[in-house]
């Protein structure tokens, strides 16, 4: 297992991967952090173990939330170049993104996958013997000892144990049980119980059987996951399995299924030649920035939402579409988009009705329809003797071109005289992005390219609403938490083009509320 002192930190990737990776340069491994960790403590354990779990359950509930949805297609490489899609591949499984970029996930280390996946409550605890040593004497069988007996003053034979078969029922098990148990347990600890409903459903039996491995081998104060005791208790374990390996003669399957998961968490680590790929983690984490801020915005502010361009997962879903309720329930999509020709025609997404009743026909616009930039190409009339034919919509506009621009977010904002808007688009880039644009032809472009879509989407609401901010949302790590506002706060320092701001989202309270059992 990791030794989470020894990672090299890497913040502000340049690859735009997070997660942890054999270093090229030197021996050892690297744990690239989001963005915006600027400040990340190195060298901390518990900071570094905490982080890693945090992003472990992560990967693993992006990756459940996806898979099997319109924006994961499975294997389909006809598809690869038309909308967000996710292939199995040998170095894990990736997707294409609007922008064309492609993401890869790699969601599994077999090291705590192997402790997971081997849990099975009927083969442990229907174990009834097993051949070990016993302090036990059975007189009986004396005879077949007698070459290892030591031979005592007046004829008298000693012997200190003997190979018998001991019959164990619930709660009494081997040693390799125990030992399995207490691994499982410390990562269950570590994730904080996000594990498979299995393992959830026998969590005290686990924890009972633990607490016997840690009575007999360690002490109290002794964890896997403890910086102050992580190099002697992995150093026990591994002598621990050694011992009870020589001393347990009959080796079944269930046997050797516990003991292959013990031995690859001890002495495991990312290996290309064993199908683990090169890498642990994520290249393209926006993606999961996305959805991690939409389960924030959907859980804390449900009522505020007047569009957003997701469909996560939700236990209750605000405005919920019936239609949906067979093959992907509790999605908060409400609304098939069937604007544009981008490959993302056809993808859910959520709105609200608005306050704007349509001029002609009964019924409020929604959210999405207000998103428009319309470009009519046919020549106005001009008519001075009735300027009621001047306005735009006393006109025909049956021809005109439009398109739908999609920001991530829009928020209602109370005020005394009604609402205001408020805009958010997420970012997953550092801040030296927005403070140094022209750091290269790419950055430059793309500075542009975000500026001219939130200016649009500004553009496009401001036709009949008022647009209190435009912010772009990225990530931030805080040691603790800001006092005006814990989500996080606005970077004073910047004065982007049309009055956009930046907001440094507090990462860790946005991770919790999308970790948390929805």
């Amino acid at each position: 297992m990791f030794d989470f002192s020894s990672f090299k930190l890497i913040k502000n990737s340049n690859d735009f991967f997070v997660g942890i990776r054999k270093s090229a340069l030197e021996d050892g491994y690297e744990f690239c952090l989001p963005n915006g960790f600027d400040n990340f403590p190195d060298g901390n354990f518990n900071e570094v173990r905490d982080l890693f779990f945090k992003m472990y359950r992560t990967f693993r509930k992006f990756e459940r939330d996806n898979t099997g949805t319109n924006r994961f297609n499975l294997n389909r490489s006809d598809f690869q170049q038309d909308q967000d899609q996710t292939t199995l591949s040998g170095g894990g499984i990736s997707m294409q993104t609007e922008d064309g970029e492609v993401c890869v996930l790699y969601s599994k280390i077999k090291m705590i996958e192997r402790v997971l996946e081997a849990y099975d409550d009927l083969a442990i605890n229907s174990i009834q013997k097993k051949a070990r040593r016993s302090e036990d004497i059975d007189y009986s069988q004396i005879y077949k000892y007698l070459d290892r007996a030591i031979y005592l003053d007046n004829d008298v034979i000693y012997l200190d144990a003997m190979d018998l078969p001991r019959p164990t029922v619930r709660y009494e098990s081997t040693d390799i049980v125990n030992l399995y148990c207490y691994i499982l347990d410390e990562i269950v600890q570590q994730l904080d119980g996000d594990v498979p409903d299995n393992i959830q459903a026998h969590s005290q039996d686990i924890r009972f059987l633990a607490q016997r491995f840690q009575d007999g081998y360690l002490t109290s104060n002794q964890s896997i996951f403890d910086k102050d005791t992580f190099d002697e208790t992995i150093s026990i374990l591994k002598e621990g399995l050694d011992n009870i390996d020589k001393n347990t003669y009959y080796k079944d399957a269930d046997y050797w299924g516990l003991y292959e998961a013990i031995e690859t968490f001890l002495y495991g680590e990312i290996n290309p030649d064993q199908n683990d790929g090169d890498y642990w983690g994520i290249k393209g984490f926006s993606l999961v920035w996305e959805d991690m801020c939409n389960t924030y915005f959907f859980k804390e502010y449900p009522d505020k939402i007047c569009y957003a361009d997701t469909d996560i997962p939700l236990k209750n879903p605000p405005n919920s579409e019936s239609k949906r309720q067979g093959e992907e329930p509790k999605r908060v999509g409400n609304y098939l988009a069937h604007h544009g020709n981008n490959g993302y025609s056809n993808k859910w997404i959520y709105r609200t009705i608005s306050n704007i009743p349509y001029p002609k026909n009964p019924g409020n616009f929604g959210w999405n329809e207000l998103l428009c930039i319309e470009l009519d190409t046919q020549p106005g009339t001009l008519v001075y003797s009735n300027p009621r034919y001047n306005k735009l919509e006393n006109r025909d506009r049956s021809r005109a071109m439009r398109r739908f621009p999609r920001p991530d977010l829009v928020l209602k904002i109370e005020t005394k005289n009604g609402f205001e808007l408020k805009i958010l688009d997420y970012k997953d880039v550092p801040l030296d992005f927005y403070i140094n644009p022209s750091s290269s032809p790419k950055s430059a472009n793309k500075y542009k390219n975000d500026i001219i879509k939130q200016l649009t989407y500004e553009f496009a609401l401001q036709q009949t609403h008022t647009v209190a901010e435009s912010i772009f949302f990225i990530p931030w790590y805080y040691a603790a938490e800001p006092e005006l506002d814990p989500l996080g706060e606005t970077e004073q320092n910047l004065d982007i083009k049309g009055g956009i701001t930046i907001f440094k989202a507090n990462f860790f309270i946005i991770q919790k509320l999308y970790l948390e059992n929805l």
